[in-house]
């Protein structure tokens, strides 16, 4: 379980920036458009969520800013995503307490990605991916991922429904085969 939310508070730029520099396996995984999940489960046997935490919190300033919101809490989710028993993506997601009463509360062991993606009333924005070069938080992901001390990277996106805003942040297991 994790109390606190790992620090997303790196320097985010276009795929086109980033991508280069990644691992050529993981390259499908940061430029996918649609849902990872459904990318995940199909390069996988068997996919399973693992929640480590989901509470109510003050939005960071970063997060704030990302999701240009006034608003001054929302729910934070932290799941790992598990394919053929093995972690692939650490997830946070930042949900406004507006989304979460659209159909997003209580979701367990459900991916969240799903969800949205079923809805079509929800729109994906831009795509935005980093290089994880936060040393405290590198280290908290190799520890969560089982990885070693490899470089790390994340990509991230809004989705909404008219005022509704959810953050979404997918990072991954580089050392995935």
């Amino acid at each position: 379980m994790l109390k606190n939310p790992i620090s997303l508070n790196f320097k985010w730029g276009s795929c086109d920036e980033v991508v280069a520099k990644a691992p050529s396996k993981i390259h499908e995984r940061l430029i996918e458009q649609g849902s990872l999940t459904a990318l995940l489960k199909s390069q996988s046997d068997s996919f399973k969520v693992k929640v480590l935490d989901e509470q109510h919190l003050m939005l960071p300033q970063d997060i704030a800013k990302a999701l240009a919101s006034e608003v001054e809490q929302a729910v934070c989710r932290q799941v790992l995503l598990y394919c053929d028993d093995l972690p692939h993506v650490y997830a946070q997601s930042w949900i406004l307490l507006n989304a979460n009463e659209q159909g997003l509360m209580n979701l367990g062991d459900k991916p969240l990605g799903e969800k949205l993606f079923q809805q079509s009333l929800w729109h994906r924005g831009e795509l935005e991916v980093s290089y994880v070069d936060d040393t405290q938080s590198h280290m908290q992901l190799c520890k969560l991922l089982g990885a070693q001390h490899s470089p790390i990277f994340a990509r991230r996106s809004i989705f909404t429904k008219g005022s509704a805003k959810v953050l979404v942040c997918e990072i991954f297991n580089n050392e995935i085969k």
